[in-house]
């Protein structure tokens, strides 16, 4: 296994010095595909080169090069296009004049397998795309830049330039991966190239999973891999795929680095840490059961993976995947979450908690609100702890102090502390 790992990165060392190799793939254009999918390809040789001699082969299929304007030869450091079908590739680029090849080939939308072979039929290049990366009916391409493989803009025969998401993006961040869908790689060599979000959105307070996988620069997966994670706040991880919690709400940079023992490589993304700001607006009986209704009032989607709904100290927990969209009132029905023979009454307390247990936040019935008795013993108390009525659960101060809210359906101003201070003695 050793052998095999060393003459991979010997291998990968000469091809990426003064080599042929693919620098760009459009392989699902914005709109119809149909003739209009190219890759360009860059000659970092020392000399000119006569690609009509060469095959171009995806998934296997082998494709004959022939020239089509610009003439045959690529000088050194130049670029070059070979498009499925030239005529509509200079319909949408018609800006491009350098050389253009033709090659009958269709490619994949959700990734395959390239090769380049010269005139003796050696493998000079090859690569292995994912859709993941970008480039999806966007107007976008696949561009390797720094030796790694990005979103980027459509530039056939220029130097390549990453294309960023927009802020109207159909793509834009969420608190899930799959909502994320720019993947990054930064390593520090061409060994090995580590995927994972380009940027996420956590929920303070919150476990949240983190998990890269590396591959070689032609798709391989490499197993065996060690990886060791700094999150940015001063804590750190270990594993292909790991939990963290982020005690602070704010902008992080979280970097992995990944190793095998015989290949490395680094990579990072952009963690976005928010408070949970969400409150339990009602419960009630409805004509199927219990229900609860939640207000997310934020403008991203939250995801309560593993959280616990607890009505009167009975828990009930959230599936996986379970998401409330933002600036949404979502009802969570008793059928489906399993409290539906849950009795609701006046006195009923509903709170919404972390799968540790710590308390997001909570409900309290407008009719004990009402009561105003212990306003004036409350008022002096200005750090306090939550408590429950079943297990105590203690809230770290950070946590407590900016994340946890009290959710009181009520009209008065201060009933919200009244309660509070009836929950601290169990009342």
């Amino acid at each position: 296994m050793k052998s095999i790992i060393v003459f991979f990165i010997v291998i990968s060392s000469v091809v990426s010095v003064n080599a042929v190799y693919f620098s760009e793939i459009m392989y699902d254009p914005q709109g119809s595909d149909t003739s209009r999918e190219w890759v360009e390809i860059y000659n970092d040789t020392n000399s000119s080169i006569d690609f009509t001699s060469w095959k171009f082969l995806e998934s296997g299929t082998n494709h004959g090069i022939t020239s089509y304007s610009g003439g045959s030869s690529l000088q050194s450091g130049g670029y070059a296009v070979i498009a499925d079908n030239p005529a509509k590739f200079l319909d949408d680029n018609s800006s491009y004049q350098g050389i253009l090849y033709d090659s009958s080939f269709s490619l994949s939308n959700i990734g395959e397998q390239l090769v380049l072979k010269n005139g003796s039929g050696a493998i000079i290049d090859t690569v292995t795309y994912n859709p993941t990366l970008g480039g999806n009916d966007d107007g976008s391409t696949l561009s390797k830049i720094d030796e790694v493989w990005v979103r980027g803009s459509s530039t056939p025969g220029e130097t390549n330039q990453s294309s960023p998401l927009t802020s109207n993006s159909s793509t834009t961040s969420t608190t899930t991966e799959n909502q994320a869908t720019i993947l990054q790689a930064s390593p520090p060599s061409s060994n090995i190239v580590l995927y994972l979000p380009f940027e996420k959105t956590v929920v303070a307070g919150a476990e949240t999973e983190f998990a890269t996988n590396g591959m070689t620069r032609d798709g391989k997966i490499i197993d065996g891999l060690t990886c060791t994670w700094a999150y940015g706040d001063g804590g750190q991880g270990t594993g292909t795929s790991t939990t963290y919690r982020y005690a602070y709400d704010g902008r992080y940079i979280a970097q992995v680095e990944g190793t095998n023992g015989y290949v490395k490589g680094i990579g990072r993304m952009v963690v976005h840490v928010v408070p949970p700001d969400i409150t339990i607006t009602r419960i009630g009986q409805g004509k199927y059961g219990a229900y609860v209704d939640i207000n997310n009032p934020n403008k991203y989607d939250l995801d309560l993976s593993q959280w616990n709904l607890s009505l009167d100290g009975s828990g009930f927990p959230f599936p996986k995947n379970t998401l409330i969209a933002g600036n949404t009132i979502t009802r969570f029905s008793g059928i489906a979450m399993g409290f539906a023979s849950t009795t609701i009454s006046t006195s009923t307390v509903a709170r919404i908690l972390f799968p540790n247990l710590e308390e997001v936040t909570r409900y309290i019935p407008p009719e004990i609100a009402k009561d105003s008795s212990f306003i004036s013993a409350i008022t002096s108390i200005n750090s306090p702890v939550l408590v429950s009525k079943k297990p105590v659960i203690k809230i770290p101060q950070q946590i407590a102090t900016s994340t946890i809210k009290l959710a009181v359906s009520t009209n008065h101003k201060d009933t919200r502390i009244v309660s509070f201070f009836k929950s601290l003695f169990g009342r």
